[in-house]
C-alpha cells in the first residue's frame, strides 16, 4: 500500500526520499524538505483542501494561486533564486513541474565530493528561505526586497556549510565576488 502510494507521487518509489534523510542538515530542515517534496506544507492550496474558505494568492507575485509547486518552484520570485544558483553551478536546466522531481534531478548532479555536499544543501536552503519569507509576509506583514531575500538564502547556505565543515565553496564565493 505504502509503495503504491509513493509511486503515484512525483519522484515515485525511486524519488529523493533517501537523499532527504541522508542530507547534512538539521532534522527540522529534513522534515521540512520532506513536506515540500510530498506537497504537504500548509500552503493556501492545502488549507483549501481542508475546507477553509480563502482567496488564494501567492504572497510573492500576487498573480497566481499559492500552491506548493508555484511557491517553491515556479513563482517569479522563487525562480530568480533558482536561476541565481544555476549561475553559481554553471549548469543550465529546466525547472521540473514538481518539487520531488526537482530534488531528484538536483541530487544526481556530478562533481567533487565537496561540491556535492554543498550543492545538495541548495534546494532545502532555497525552500527554507522562501518559506520563512512567505511566513513573514503572511503573518508579520514584513516584506523584504528581492535582494534581501537572496542575501538571506545565501547567508543560510554559508551558515549550513560552516556547520557541516564544508569550507570549499569556491564557486559560490567567486559568484558573489562577481556581483
Amino acid at each position: 500500500m505504502y509503495k503504491r502510494d509513493l509511486a503515484t507521487h512525483p519522484g515515485g518509489i525511486f524519488g529523493p526520499w533517501k537523499q532527504i534523510w541522508k542530507s547534512n542538515t538539521l532534522t527540522k530542515i529534513k522534515c521540512f524538505t520532506w513536506l515540500v517534496c510530498r506537497r504537504a506544507c500548509l500552503t493556501q492550496e492545502r488549507l483549501k483542501k481542508r475546507g477553509f474558505q480563502i482567496v488564494s494568492r501567492c504572497f510573492f507575485c500576487h498573480e497566481k494561486e499559492e500552491t506548493n509547486n508555484h511557491l517553491f518552484l515556479h513563482c517569479r520570485v522563487t525562480s530568480q533564486i533558482w536561476y541565481m544558483f544555476q549561475s553559481i553551478i554553471q549548469y543550465p536546466w529546466v525547472v521540473p513541474e514538481h518539487t520531488a522531481d526537482l530534488l531528484n534531478c538536483w541530487m544526481r548532479r556530478g562533481g567533487s565530493k565537496t561540491q556535492k555536499k554543498w550543492r545538495n544543501l541548495v534546494p532545502s536552503c532555497i525552500w527554507w528561505s522562501i518559506w520563512k519569507e512567505r511566513n513573514n509576509r503572511c503573518f508579520k506583514n514584513i516584506t523584504n526586497p528581492m535582494q534581501k531575500v537572496k542575501e538571506n538564502c545565501i547567508n543560510t547556505l554559508f551558515f549550513w556549510c560552516k556547520e557541516e565543515g564544508i569550507y570549499e565553496v569556491d564557486q559560490v564565493v567567486d559568484f558573489l565576488g562577481s556581483l
